[in-house]
Protein backbone atom coordinates (compact mmCIF):
# COMPACT_ATOMS: atom_id res chain seq x y z
CA UNK A 1 0.00 0.00 0.00
CA UNK A 2 2.99 2.33 0.79
CA UNK A 3 4.68 1.47 -2.58
CA UNK A 4 1.45 2.31 -4.72
CA UNK A 5 1.33 5.87 -2.86
CA UNK A 6 5.15 6.18 -3.45
CA UNK A 7 4.54 5.19 -7.03
CA UNK A 8 1.59 7.47 -7.53
CA UNK A 9 3.31 10.48 -5.53
CA UNK A 10 6.58 10.08 -7.52
CA UNK A 11 5.90 10.55 -11.32
CA UNK A 12 7.93 9.21 -13.71
CA UNK A 13 10.65 11.29 -15.63
CA UNK A 14 8.55 11.96 -18.80
CA UNK A 15 6.01 12.38 -16.53
CA UNK A 16 8.07 15.46 -14.68
CA UNK A 17 9.17 17.18 -18.46
CA UNK A 18 5.71 17.77 -19.71
CA UNK A 19 5.14 20.61 -18.53
CA UNK A 20 8.48 22.16 -19.61
CA UNK A 21 7.89 21.01 -22.55
CA UNK A 22 4.40 22.85 -22.32
CA UNK A 23 6.03 25.80 -21.19
CA UNK A 24 8.37 26.13 -23.87
CA UNK A 25 5.64 25.65 -27.08
CA UNK A 26 3.64 28.27 -25.31
CA UNK A 27 7.11 30.58 -25.13
CA UNK A 28 7.54 29.72 -29.22
CA UNK A 29 4.52 31.18 -29.74
CA UNK A 30 4.46 34.38 -27.83
CA UNK A 31 7.83 34.66 -29.68
CA UNK A 32 5.97 35.02 -32.95
CA UNK A 33 3.53 37.15 -31.44
CA UNK A 34 0.99 38.92 -34.03
CA UNK A 35 2.54 42.45 -33.69
CA UNK A 36 5.51 40.99 -34.13
CA UNK A 37 4.91 40.04 -37.64
CA UNK A 38 2.55 42.79 -38.82
CA UNK A 39 5.45 45.54 -37.80
CA UNK A 40 7.92 43.36 -39.39
CA UNK A 41 5.69 43.03 -42.64
CA UNK A 42 4.59 46.58 -43.04
CA UNK A 43 8.31 47.75 -41.54
CA UNK A 44 9.68 45.56 -44.90
CA UNK A 45 6.79 46.56 -46.89
CA UNK A 46 7.84 50.47 -47.12
CA UNK A 47 11.44 49.74 -46.64
CA UNK A 48 13.07 46.86 -48.78
CA UNK A 49 10.04 46.41 -51.33
CA UNK A 50 10.46 49.83 -52.54
CA UNK A 51 14.08 49.16 -52.89
CA UNK A 52 13.68 46.29 -55.05
CA UNK A 53 10.54 47.94 -56.97
CA UNK A 54 12.78 50.78 -58.08
CA UNK A 55 16.11 48.29 -59.20
CA UNK A 56 13.78 46.90 -61.49
CA UNK A 57 10.91 49.27 -62.79
CA UNK A 58 13.02 51.34 -65.01
CA UNK A 59 13.99 48.04 -67.57
CA UNK A 60 10.21 47.40 -69.21
CA UNK A 61 9.54 51.16 -70.30
CA UNK A 62 13.14 51.86 -71.59
CA UNK A 63 12.00 52.79 -75.05
CA UNK A 64 9.54 55.00 -73.90
CA UNK A 65 11.69 56.96 -71.26
CA UNK A 66 14.11 57.81 -73.72
CA UNK A 67 11.68 58.79 -76.37
CA UNK A 68 10.83 61.26 -73.08
CA UNK A 69 13.92 61.91 -73.25
CA UNK A 70 14.26 63.29 -77.43
CA UNK A 71 11.34 64.98 -76.89
CA UNK A 72 12.12 67.00 -74.12
CA UNK A 73 15.25 68.16 -75.70
CA UNK A 74 13.64 68.48 -79.22
CA UNK A 75 11.31 70.98 -77.00
CA UNK A 76 14.00 72.82 -75.75
CA UNK A 77 16.53 73.29 -78.32
CA UNK A 78 14.87 72.57 -81.33
CA UNK A 79 16.14 69.64 -82.47
CA UNK A 80 16.39 65.78 -81.62
CA UNK A 81 18.85 65.08 -78.90
CA UNK A 82 21.91 62.86 -80.05
CA UNK A 83 22.82 59.11 -79.31
CA UNK A 84 25.49 59.71 -76.73
CA UNK A 85 23.77 62.00 -75.36
CA UNK A 86 20.66 59.88 -74.76
CA UNK A 87 22.76 57.11 -73.55
CA UNK A 88 24.81 59.14 -70.88
CA UNK A 89 21.46 60.52 -69.74
CA UNK A 90 19.77 57.26 -69.39
CA UNK A 91 23.22 55.54 -67.68
CA UNK A 92 22.37 58.89 -65.37
CA UNK A 93 19.16 57.76 -64.82
CA UNK A 94 20.26 54.62 -63.78
CA UNK A 95 22.90 54.74 -62.03
CA UNK A 96 22.16 57.88 -59.94
CA UNK A 97 19.64 55.32 -57.87
CA UNK A 98 22.64 53.39 -56.89
CA UNK A 99 24.58 56.77 -55.82
CA UNK A 100 21.18 58.27 -53.76
CA UNK A 101 21.66 54.68 -52.09
CA UNK A 102 25.17 55.83 -50.97
CA UNK A 103 24.12 59.11 -49.50
CA UNK A 104 21.74 57.14 -47.83
CA UNK A 105 23.58 55.21 -45.75
CA UNK A 106 25.49 57.97 -44.82
CA UNK A 107 22.61 59.98 -43.77
CA UNK A 108 21.33 57.23 -41.46
CA UNK A 109 23.74 57.37 -38.49
CA UNK A 110 22.63 60.90 -38.58
CA UNK A 111 19.12 60.21 -38.34
CA UNK A 112 19.08 57.51 -36.58
CA UNK A 113 20.81 58.66 -33.62
CA UNK A 114 18.24 61.74 -33.09
CA UNK A 115 15.29 60.05 -34.27
CA UNK A 116 15.84 56.02 -33.32
CA UNK A 117 14.99 53.25 -35.44
CA UNK A 118 11.19 53.53 -35.76
CA UNK A 119 10.88 56.92 -36.51
CA UNK A 120 13.73 56.53 -38.86
CA UNK A 121 11.70 54.69 -40.86
CA UNK A 122 8.67 56.60 -40.84
CA UNK A 123 10.32 59.78 -41.78
CA UNK A 124 12.05 57.86 -44.78
CA UNK A 125 8.61 57.51 -46.35
CA UNK A 126 8.62 60.97 -47.33
CA UNK A 127 11.50 60.33 -49.15
CA UNK A 128 9.65 57.53 -50.96
CA UNK A 129 6.40 60.00 -51.18
CA UNK A 130 8.25 62.79 -52.57
CA UNK A 131 10.58 61.16 -54.66
CA UNK A 132 7.09 59.18 -56.44
CA UNK A 133 5.88 62.82 -56.73
CA UNK A 134 9.11 63.87 -58.73
CA UNK A 135 8.63 60.90 -61.61
CA UNK A 136 5.01 60.83 -61.78
CA UNK A 137 5.30 64.60 -62.47
CA UNK A 138 8.44 64.30 -64.67
CA UNK A 139 6.12 63.22 -67.88
CA UNK A 140 3.00 65.58 -67.67
CA UNK A 141 5.48 68.68 -67.01
CA UNK A 142 8.18 67.49 -69.38
CA UNK A 143 10.86 67.85 -67.35
CA UNK A 144 13.86 65.04 -68.00
CA UNK A 145 15.41 66.50 -64.83
CA UNK A 146 12.33 65.32 -62.53
CA UNK A 147 12.86 61.83 -63.32
CA UNK A 148 16.41 61.75 -62.93
CA UNK A 149 16.15 63.89 -59.20
CA UNK A 150 12.95 61.70 -58.33
CA UNK A 151 15.05 58.14 -59.21
CA UNK A 152 18.23 59.79 -56.94
CA UNK A 153 16.01 60.49 -54.03
CA UNK A 154 14.43 57.07 -54.02
CA UNK A 155 17.80 55.98 -53.88
CA UNK A 156 17.79 57.50 -50.29
CA UNK A 157 15.11 56.65 -49.50
CA UNK A 158 16.44 52.87 -49.96
CA UNK A 159 20.03 53.77 -48.57
CA UNK A 160 18.61 54.70 -45.48
CA UNK A 161 15.73 51.61 -45.39
CA UNK A 162 18.12 48.72 -46.20
CA UNK A 163 20.47 50.29 -43.11
CA UNK A 164 17.81 50.96 -40.48
CA UNK A 165 15.56 48.06 -41.11
CA UNK A 166 17.68 45.12 -40.25
CA UNK A 167 18.53 47.19 -37.31
CA UNK A 168 15.28 47.77 -36.52
CA UNK A 169 13.71 44.31 -36.95
CA UNK A 170 16.61 42.85 -34.76
CA UNK A 171 15.85 45.01 -31.81
CA UNK A 172 11.99 44.15 -31.93
CA UNK A 173 12.40 40.81 -32.52
CA UNK A 174 13.39 38.12 -29.52
CA UNK A 175 16.72 36.28 -29.79
CA UNK A 176 15.26 32.57 -30.78
CA UNK A 177 13.58 34.20 -33.90
CA UNK A 178 16.05 37.07 -34.84
CA UNK A 179 17.79 35.21 -37.61
CA UNK A 180 14.35 33.80 -39.07
CA UNK A 181 13.51 37.30 -39.35
CA UNK A 182 15.96 38.97 -40.48
CA UNK A 183 15.37 37.24 -44.12
CA UNK A 184 12.48 39.32 -44.32
CA UNK A 185 14.31 42.12 -46.02
CA UNK A 186 16.19 39.84 -48.39
CA UNK A 187 12.57 38.59 -49.37
CA UNK A 188 11.03 41.75 -49.74
CA UNK A 189 13.24 42.81 -51.70
CA UNK A 190 13.42 40.16 -54.31
CA UNK A 191 9.46 40.79 -54.19
CA UNK A 192 9.43 44.32 -55.38
CA UNK A 193 12.06 42.90 -57.64
CA UNK A 194 9.62 40.86 -59.23
CA UNK A 195 6.67 43.36 -58.85
CA UNK A 196 9.11 46.17 -60.74
CA UNK A 197 9.10 43.28 -63.73
CA UNK A 198 5.66 42.30 -63.31
CA UNK A 199 3.83 45.72 -63.56
CA UNK A 200 6.49 46.68 -66.45
CA UNK A 201 5.13 44.41 -68.85
CA UNK A 202 3.62 45.67 -71.63
CA UNK A 203 -0.10 44.19 -70.87
CA UNK A 204 -0.08 46.46 -67.54
CA UNK A 205 1.42 49.60 -66.71
CA UNK A 206 4.42 49.49 -69.63
CA UNK A 207 1.78 49.71 -72.76
CA UNK A 208 1.74 53.31 -74.08
CA UNK A 209 3.98 55.95 -73.90
CA UNK A 210 1.45 58.33 -71.38
CA UNK A 211 1.18 56.08 -68.68
CA UNK A 212 4.36 54.30 -67.68
CA UNK A 213 5.01 57.46 -65.49
CA UNK A 214 2.27 55.76 -63.02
Amino acid sequence: MGSASLSHSNPGPHERAHPRTVMQGRRRRKDWSCSLIVASLVGAFGSSFLYGYNLSVVNAPTPYIKAFYNESWERRHGHPIDSDTLTLLWSVTVSIFAIGGLVGTFLVKVIGKFLGRKNTLLVNNGFGIFAALLMACSLPAGALEMLIVGRFIMGVDGGIALSALPMYLSEISPKEVRGSLGQVTAIFICVGVFAGQLLGLPELLGKGRRIWGF
